[in-house]
């Protein structure tokens, strides 16, 4: 895309070319099901309508849009933004991967860094409370990391939960 820019519309303000680069590719992106042909015909359409209403995004594209040379490159230019758009969305499985992978090693990170560190005030004040409000025995918390009590409190949320539920379902049997 970008060498597109050193080669078309020359004649063009740098101003011009980028208003007129970024709206052909949101246009092209609207019409994407549309064959390149259609997409230069809507936009021409569309911006003579703009026009005559006195009302165009581009005051100076009139006097272009007769000239075979113009319609040329923006032919060029919406079809390169259709390929990039198709190359974008067969790229999307592989980067939704990416992003899973990411996460999981943010998630590995953030688990070995707590691993190290020890546990906080909170942490041992909600521990604490926890083990007073379920009547569990508290275990020493000396050599515990952050990582340990995480897991600990999430172990006795997660069994008070499912025994929780258990006594849902009798009560509603």
């Amino acid at each position: 895309m970008y060498y597109l820019k050193n080669i078309l519309f020359l004649y063009l303000t740098k101003n011009q070319k980028a208003s007129l680069f970024s709206y052909i590719k949101s246009f092209a992106k609207k019409y994407k099901d549309l064959s390149t042909d259609e997409i230069l015909d809507a936009f021409i359409e569309e911006e003579k309508y703009y026009f005559n209403v006195n009302n165009p995004h581009f005051e100076w594209i009139s006097e272009y849009l007769e000239q075979e040379k113009f319609l040329k490159e923006l032919k060029t230019l919406i079809n390169e933004n259709k390929k990039q758009l198709e190359l974008k969305e067969k790229q999307k499985p592989f980067l939704e991967k990416q992003k899973l992978l990411a996460k999981e090693q943010r998630k590995k990170a953030a688990e070995y860094k707590m691993s190290k560190e020890k546990p906080t005030k909170k942490q041992i004040y909600y521990y604490n409370k926890l083990c007073d409000q379920y009547k569990i025995t508290k275990e020493d918390l000396t050599n515990k990391s952050k990582l340990d009590l995480k897991n600990i409190i999430g172990k006795i949320l997660d069994e008070q939960a499912s025994s929780e539920k258990g006594f849902d379902r009798d009560i509603q049997e």
